[in-house]
């Protein structure tokens, strides 16, 4: 196995719901990574994850192992990069930990809860931390696919969107990259309402009955002059049977709704067009359960470079996101997601809700990070 084929060598810092999501992401391609061992203060998760076994690592002397500090991960696991699945809070002094060995570092959303955080996070990458960011939502296959149509030029000059597939941050990256937007200020206004709502299953299963639970319901409407972006989420929507996720984009051109994207041809006649799912493991197929991708008019929007690993969406993003780090830490290719566009994020979902909670509007000013450095690559 020459270097540009070398698995990355994976540790995780953390024992939660995230961390175990993707340690099976890891687990899942084994071609791709080794894991070099897991780093959590929790004795009993140590215990468990020790009794369920981790994969071997692959390397004479370097099996996959748990610790109980990132001090010993790093010197017993021999990282190529550290997946950091702490809460924004706890993270810093890790982050900030990891930089100081010089381990590259894939943190976990948000980036930092405060303003002041955000831009401290960016002063360390400033100063040569390879720091990046697990945002994964624009990279969901069918996201991802919507997101192509969006920058394609199909739809002409993009002028809005409205985006309810993700909470806070998640859903404000997302539109705006439909919206084509970077650092640029704008104003915004916001609201939430408390509803009632059929409950959602949990990460456990079904709910146990179909008593209405309240809710919170988020919109905002932020206003780029040129561009206006429209933010929705309902709090019990992820995992919901009665609220689903909805993308839609508008251009001088053209519209994307949800899978349907309408336009006009060279011809200048109406065209209509739809998003089709590729996937393997249907009736009459024996190829296994994979997703191949997703295709407008046959052509290939997304392709999931990890088939046939039988992975769902969500974990196809974490694979992704993990995967670009990975290639931008050992081989120099371009960064997944950098301190800067995920302060943006973080930064703007505290101003959506300083507006919804003051009633007013709010114009947002330019950051620091604006204008940051990101970590060079290959090591």
């Amino acid at each position: 196995m020459d270097a540009q084929e070398r698995r990355a060598r994976v540790g995780i810092v953390g024992s939660g719901f995230r961390a175990r999501t993707v340690l099976r992401v890891l687990q899942a391609l084994p071609g791709r990574f080794e894991v070099a061992g897991v780093a959590t203060r929790n004795a009993g998760d140590r215990a468990a994850l020790a009794a369920r076994g981790l994969p071997a690592a692959g390397l004479p002397g370097l099996p996959a192992a748990t610790y109980a500090s990132v001090a010993g991960l790093v010197d017993g696991g021999r990282p190529d990069l550290v997946v950091l699945t702490l809460p924004a809070g706890a993270a810093q002094p890790v982050v900030r930990e990891l930089a100081a060995a010089s381990v590259p570092v894939l943190t976990e959303t948000p980036a930092a809860g405060t303003v002041a955080e955000l831009a401290a996070l960016q002063r360390l990458v400033d100063d040569g931390a390879c720091v990046h960011v697990a945002e994964q939502y624009h990279l969901e296959p069918l996201v991802g696919a919507q997101l192509a149509v969006a920058a394609s030029g199909l739809l002409g000059t993009v002028t809005d969107a409205h985006v309810a597939v993700a909470h806070d941050y998640h859903g404000l990256s997302v539109l705006r990259r439909a919206l084509g937007v970077t650092f640029e200020d704008a104003e915004i206004t916001a609201r939430r309402d408390v509803r009632t709502v059929l409950p959602s299953p949990s990460r456990s299963g079904d709910p146990e009955d179909l008593a209405p639970v309240e809710t919170v319901h988020a919109t905002a409407w932020l206003d780029w002059g040129d561009r206006l972006g429209t933010y929705e989420f309902d709090d019990v929507q992820y995992r919901s049977w009665v609220r689903s996720p909805a993308l839609l984009v508008r251009g001088v051109r053209g519209e994307l709704r949800g899978e349907v994207v309408r336009h006009v041809g060279a011809d200048g006649q109406p065209l209509r067009s739809t998003l089709e799912r590729v996937a393997a493991g249907g009736a009459g197929s024996h190829e296994g359960m994979f997703l191949r991708g997703y295709t407008l008019d046959g052509q290939w929007l997304y392709r999931n470079a990890f088939r046939p690993a039988r992975l769902p969406d969500d974990e196809l993003s974490i694979a992704r996101i993990v995967a670009d780090m990975a290639d931008h830490v050992l081989h120099g290719a371009p960064p997944p997601y950098s301190v800067a566009e995920a302060a943006q994020d973080q930064y703007l979902q505290l101003e959506v809700r300083r507006a919804a909670a003051s009633g007013e509007r709010v114009r947002t000013s330019p950051q620091p990070w604006a204008h940051g450095r990101t970590c060079a690559g290959a090591r």
